[in-house]
C-alpha cells in the first residue's frame, strides 16, 4: 500500500468518524494540514457512486468496530437515508463481509442501494489464512475468491491485447470490470468458484434499484466515472497526435502542453546552429536582396529598351 494516503487509523477509526465521513460533516480542524494527518472528506452529489466495504469481526445487526464499539444495521440505515435526503449518492454499493452479514441490511429503505453480504443470519464468514508476522487473518475466503478471479482475469486480458493496452495494467484492469456486472462478480464468482465455508451463502438485494445488478458493471464502483475516463483517453489521444506531428515520440506528457504552444516558435538556438545562419538577419535574407535588386535591374533595363526602339 506505498504511496496511499490514509485519513484514519488505529483509535480514530470510530463509528462517529464512520458516520461522519459518509455525511461529509467534519469535526473542527480537519480537513486541514495538521500535523500527521490530513482528513479531507470526499466531494459526493447526487451523482455520486458512493461503495462501503466493511470486513471484520460481525454478528447479528451488529459490526464491531476496535472491540470496543458496535455499528448497528439501523446505524446504517439511519446514515443511507440521510444521505438520500441531502443527495449524497447517486447509487450505493454496500459490501458486508463478517459473519451474518447480510442482516446488516435489514433496515435499508432507501432507493438504488445494492446490499451484499458474504453470509446469512446464522451463518459464518471464515478466514481464508493468517499472516504469520502479524499474528492475524489477513483477508477473508469471499474477499479472496473474487480477487483471486480478477486478478487471474485482468493477467489474461493484459496478454492477449495490443501492445498498446497491454501496456497499462490499469487499462486491463478497467476492461475487466466493465466486463463484469455486481452480480457475477460479487454473487456468482464466490458463490461458484470458492469455498467458502460449511453452509455459508452469499446474500444480495437490489429490490429498490432503478437497475439490477446483473445490469450494473463493477467499474461503476470499483474504476473512474466514465466521464473522467473518456477524458484521460482524450487527453492520450492528442498528446499521441501532437507527437506524430512533431515527430517526437519520446515527449512525455507533462511536456506536451508547452511543446504544442512553442511549436510554431523557432529557438534562437536553432537560428544559430543553422548553416545559413549568416543569410539571416532581422527577417530577411541575402536571396530576398538579391531578388530585389535583380528585379530593380530588370526594370531599369527594359526602360532604357523601350527608350532607344
Amino acid at each position: 500500500m506505498e504511496g496511499v494516503e490514509i485519513d484514519y487509523s488505529g483509535t480514530d477509526v470510530t463509528v462517529d468518524a464512520f458516520l461522519r465521513v459518509l455525511l461529509g460533516r467534519n469535526l473542527p480542524g480537519e480537513g486541514e494540514t495538521n500535523g500527521l494527518h490530513r482528513r479531507s472528506l470526499p466531494r459526493m452529489d447526487e451523482n455520486t457512486n458512493v461503495m462501503v466495504l466493511m470486513t471484520g469481526h460481525g454478528g447479528d445487526n451488529f459490526f464491531k468496530f476496535q472491540d470496543g464499539e458496535e455499528l448497528m444495521s439501523n446505524d446504517i440505515a439511519s446514515v443511507f437515508s440521510q444521505m438520500y435526503a441531502m443527495r449524497r449518492y447517486k447509487e450505493i454499493l454496500f459490501i458486508s463481509d463478517t459473519c451474518q452479514a447480510f442482516t446488516m441490511a435489514d433496515e435499508i429503505k432507501v432507493p438504488n442501494v445494492y446490499s451484499v453480504g458474504s453470509s446469512l443470519k446464522d451463518q459464518n464468514s471464515y478466514a481464508s489464512h493468517s499472516d504469520p508476522q502479524v499474528g492475524q487473518s489477513v483477508i477473508d475466503r469471499y474477499s479472496k475468491v473474487i480477487k483471486d478471479f480478477m486478478d487471474d482475469a485482468v493477467t489474461m486480458t493484459s496478454t492477449s491485447k495490443t501492445d498498446a493496452m497491454s501496456s497499462s495494467l490499469d487499462s486491463a484492469t478497467v476492461a475487466v470490470m466493465e466486463r463484469f456486472n455486481l452480480h457475477d462478480a460479487l454473487v456468482r464468482i464466490p458463490m461458484t468458484h470458492g469455498e467458502l465455508g460449511a453452509n455459508s451463502k452469499v446474500g444480495h438485494t437490489d429490490s429498490l434499484c432503478s437497475r439490477k445488478m446483473n445490469q450494473v458493471p463493477l467499474s461503476d464502483f470499483f474504476a473512474a466515472p466514465l466521464e473522467e475516463r473518456e477524458r484521460q483517453m482524450k487527453q492520450r489521444q492528442h498528446a499521441a497526435s501532437a507527437s506524430l506531428w512533431m515527430n517526437e515520440s519520446n515527449v512525455t506528457s507533462s511536456e506536451q502542453e508547452f511543446v504544442v504552444e512553442q511549436e510554431c516558435v523557432l529557438p534562437e538556438a536553432t537560428i544559430n546552429d543553422s548553416p545559413v545562419k549568416e543569410d539571416i538577419r532581422d527577417g530577411m535574407s541575402v536571396f530576398d536582396l538579391k531578388f530585389i535588386a535583380a528585379t530593380i535591374g530588370l526594370v531599369l533595363f527594359m526602360n532604357m529598351v523601350s527608350r532607344k526602339w
